[in-house]
């Protein structure tokens, strides 16, 4: 009934646009009737699928306001899944919360359907144009799983976050590779050259081997911060627990220094108390790292809270673990 309900909606609008009824006779008339087409896809109904045929025309073409209405409504519905999708709402979740309105007919498959319209956005997005200029750019690594047709594994996903000049930051982009290895670091790096990335006052990352090699060869002569977050967790595994009494207060009163002066004094405190304790394997790391962790101290002080580790680009990674609770396993 819904179905032959909406069909003469259709018939008689179009009745109405040309002036005559079908079959019948008119000096006015300026178009005529060319048979039917089957909409491609059933209209979506609280009661179920609908098939519907509009009506083609010889001149132009004609599209009934009805499916119109029908249309924005598919189009709210899909920004409604498309929205709760991004926002970490898993399909399942989606196909329950749907069922809940009296929309059975909508499942899992379609509901992913929506959510695929993101991708085309977020290419887009990956390709965008970058400045030529950055004040800081924050790059680390998280791993999450990945389904492949290998089966499910560990995934490295490279990103890079950065703060314009202007003062936004900016999500630089994003993208998986099989590991933390030179060779997905240089094809990250180098894809962000390739968008027009030229040149960071300051790049702050750990202390990997590959990503040191593979940035200085895509952005050679430019300054590096080894986040001294990760370095107080590497400088703390060298010594014991019992050594950590002693030492810990030290790495932290360094790190926390507000001044440059007062880094000099903790550096200062800390390799004295080293030296004394006859600790010479961990008084030559910390000489050798020393020139790494100090870059920070010639940029203004306000911004030393920013700049000497990868903290802010934890805020990024707490959203993507957010969505791993959703997704335990992505697709590749």
């Amino acid at each position: 009934m819904l179905e032959y309900g909406i069909q003469r909606f259709i018939d008689a609008e179009l009745s109405d646009r040309l002036g005559v009824e079908p079959y019948e006779r008119s000096k006015d008339r300026d178009n005529y009737r060319n048979g039917y087409r089957q909409r491609k896809q059933p209209l979506s109904t609280a009661i179920g699928p609908v098939s519907v045929k509009i009506p083609k025309l010889r001149k132009g073409s004609f599209y009934p306001s009805v499916l119109e209405h029908y249309q924005r409504i598919d189009r709210a519905m899909i920004s409604i899944i498309t929205g709760a999708y991004f926002n970490g709402v898993s399909t399942r979740k989606m196909n329950k919360l749907f069922a809940d309105m009296g929309l059975v007919n909508i499942n899992r498959s379609p509901v992913s359907r929506c959510a695929s319209q993101i991708d085309e956005e977020v290419q887009t997005w990956r390709n965008r144009e970058l400045d030529q200029r950055y004040a800081y750019v924050w790059i680390d690594a998280i791993y999450t799983k990945v389904r492949t047709e290998r089966g499910v594994v560990s995934t490295a996903v490279l990103i890079a976050i950065a703060l314009k000049e202007d003062g936004y930051r900016d999500v630089l982009g994003m993208e998986l590779g099989n590991s933390e290895s030179y060779h997905n670091w240089k094809s990250f790096l180098q894809s962000l050259k390739t968008r027009g990335l030229e040149r960071c006052e300051l790049w702050i990352s750990d202390e990997h081997d590959g990503l040191i090699k593979a940035l200085h060869e895509c952005f050679p002569g430019q300054l590096r911060q080894r986040c001294i977050v990760h370095w107080m967790r590497n400088a703390s595994s060298k010594v014991s627990k019992t050594d950590l009494l002693w030492f810990l207060p030290l790495l932290k009163n360094l790190v926390n220094s507000g001044t440059k002066n007062m880094f000099d004094a903790a550096w200062g405190d800390l390799t004295r108390e080293v030296s004394a304790k006859g600790r010479e394997e961990l008084l030559d790391w910390l000489d050798s790292t020393y020139h790494d962790i100090v870059i920070y101290l010639d940029f203004p002080p306000s911004h030393w809270s920013k700049i000497k580790s990868t903290n802010p680009i934890e805020r990024l990674n707490e959203e993507l673990r957010r969505r791993e609770k959703c997704i335990l396993i992505f697709p590749e």
